[in-house]
């Protein structure tokens, strides 16, 4: 143990609800997390305990939630999300259902392709009648999904995602505009190039279901009514399906969907197999990055998170399969923000790109060495098939000394990276969640739990001592759309998963405006959320930003106040849709 790590008052507040066992402070969670996942290490248990140890206590690498609460108890999953199939008659969604329910109560996320139910008013052969359509099938499983406080006070959380071209689109994409439904579902469109093409033609566009025509209507109808959704209430989501679907396990188990955040690229009973790298604690003497250091806890998070698919406790025999046969993890990142603060570089900018860009470079390349080399020491997964595997997409940019090793050697997991928003696990050290910027220098939070005061400790000293704010200390008001988009669009090229992020725009944005941004930068990355300032007001907005006056304000009526005052219920997904922590 290098170093005294000493939670702060609102972190240890967040780990003791959501984290610690009983009894237990930082020092001794990270000491159960370790000593449960290296029982994985036949032969080298203590020595990998104390490593995984020393790597979570000074939090260079934190797992997700699910791992931190649940590894070394009796039970719970240690995987944050899962993908479950839905089939076209009522066993297959009974069965549904019933997975849910299971994996709900574990505490896992549930993210489900609703596109094979048939639309409403179908006629239901052998049984009569006709069907009520999958949006009712969505509200039930929703209604379900309300009955569970999962996992240690952990809401239930889920994505419904629909093609784009089913009969039932334009009710799938009106279903989140009532208040409080579907209230544990986020919902997403998946939508292809030839769907895009039409909108930009302003072409006609067919509904089908199993081969059969629906009938046309315009392509331009069904993408003004998600921009205007989008605009007013920050759903649905976008998928881009020819992005998506190009994953490595392509050639023996397609992807369906994603997880409730939409980080994760899975097949159907598929996991979310989660921890993040703490982008500040590589950075030495204020500015330079500690590659060495980044690489070691790199190949170490990496062994670790393999680690997790063979002592995880599994409630579903499909599950397990699936985990064990595809080794999936995920690989993510959090503190972007304050690693560009570090290199005095403006988020968006084309100096914080090349930055981002070398990172991320990296990041990948290290990922693959190490799958590389716990394949040469344990096996690669099951279904490594060097000729198939190789012809994935993201296989063939990689550089071509790796392919060859690849191809030689093999890879430990099919996929090694997700960018998870890492909402709640992000408050332990402090950072900012996952690639987002930083959300605002001040403001208030409101949510059901009531409404408390976050200052960032560089803009309070800025504001106490008159300082001059520099140009590369920004937040996401501050920042245009471009720079969220250029952001994304970059770190998803070196991401074998997706990238987690919302586009943060301006209250008063168009549709007009969001229109011609989103027709293009969609092209470029696996999935899009947008969250327009204001949109949420009818729910409740949860970020209130704080002008300069009320931050002064504040600070001279609560001289020794808590700067940010975060409770055990406030913590909820940072995808700007409620339902899911990381």
């Amino acid at each position: 143990m290098s170093k005294k790590v000493t939670l702060s008052e609102n972190a240890l507040k967040v780990a003791e609800s959501r984290y610690f066992m009983p009894g237990e402070d930082w020092e001794k969670c990270a000491l159960r997390v370790a000593t449960s996942i290296s029982a994985a290490e036949n032969g080298k248990q203590e020595e990998y305990r104390d490593k995984f140890f020393e790597m979570i206590y000074n939090m260079d690498f934190l797992p997700g939630g699910r791992i931190l609460r649940n590894a070394g108890r009796p039970r719970g999953t240690l995987f944050n999300c899962f993908h479950l199939p839905i089939g076209d008659s009522i066993e297959e969604i009974g069965q549904f259902y019933k997975d849910a329910l299971v994996l709900w109560s574990d505490g896992g996320g549930v993210g489900c392709n609703f596109t094979s139910l048939r639309p409403k008013g179908d006629a239901i052969a052998g049984k009569g009648g006709n069907s009520s359509g999958l949006v009712s099938f969505i509200e039930a499983a929703d209604n379900i999904a309300k009955t569970i406080e999962s996992g240690g006070a952990r809401r239930a959380a889920a994505l419904a995602s629909v093609d784009v071209s089913h009969p039932e689109i334009l009710d799938f994409i009106d279903a989140k505009t009532v208040h409080n439904k579907m209230s544990h579902f986020n919902i997403s469109v998946s939508i292809t190039e030839d769907f895009l093409s039409a909108v930009e033609s302003d072409s006609e566009w067919e509904l089908k279901f199993k081969q059969k025509s629906y009938g046309k209507i315009k392509a331009r109808l069904i993408w003004d009514k998600i921009i205007n959704n989008m605009v007013k209430w920050g759903e649905p989501g976008i998928l881009n399906w020819n992005n998506l679907s190009k994953n490595n396990s392509y050639y023996y188990d397609p992807v369906r969907g994603t997880n409730p955040c939409g980080e994760a690229v899975l097949a159907p009973y598929d996991v979310c197999d989660l921890g993040s790298l703490v982008l500040p604690n590589f950075i030495t003497g204020s500015v330079n990055t500690n590659w060495q250091k980044l690489e070691k806890t790199i190949k170490l998070g990496v062994r670790f998170l393999d680690d997790i698919i063979d002592v995880n406790k599994y409630s579903i025999n499909e599950i397990s399969i699936k985990a064990h046969n595809s080794r999936r993890i995920g690989v993510g990142v959090m503190g972007l923000a304050e690693y560009l603060f570090a290199k005095e570089a403006r988020y968006g900018s084309e100096k914080a790109l090349l930055e981002v860009e070398r990172l991320m470079r990296f990041i990948r390349d290290t990922v693959y060495e190490a799958l590389v080399e716990l394949a040469v020491e344990k096996g690669a997964f099951p279904k490594f098939d060097p000729v198939s595997y190789g012809k994935a997409s993201f296989i063939r940019k990689l550089p071509a000394s790796l392919r060859m090793d690849i191809k030689e050697k093999g890879v430990r997991c099919v996929t090694a990276m997700a960018f998870a928003p890492t909402g709640t696990t992000s408050l332990l050290p402090e950072v900012s969640s996952g690639i987002e910027p930083l959300i605002a220098k001040a403001y208030r939070r409101q949510d059901r739990v009531g409404q408390r005061i976050y200052i960032h400790p560089k803009y309070k000293h800025l504001i106490t001592t008159a300082g001059e704010i520099p140009e590369w200390f920004v937040d996401a008001k501050d920042l245009t759309p471009k720079d969220h988009f250029e952001t994304q669009c970059l770190i998803q090229k070196y991401v074998d998963g997706a990238v987690s992020k919302t586009i943060n725009m301006p209250r008063g944005t168009t549709v007009e405006q969001l229109d011609k941004l989103l027709l293009e930068y969609v092209k470029d990355v696996k999935g899009v959320t947008i969250y327009v300032d204001g949109s949420r007001e009818v729910e409740g907005q949860v970020y209130m930003s704080m002008t300069e006056e009320e931050v002064i304000d504040w600070i001279v009526n609560n001289p020794d106040g808590i700067l940010s005052n975060f409770s055990a219920e406030d913590i909820e997904c940072n995808c700007q849709k409620p339902t899911e922590e990381k």
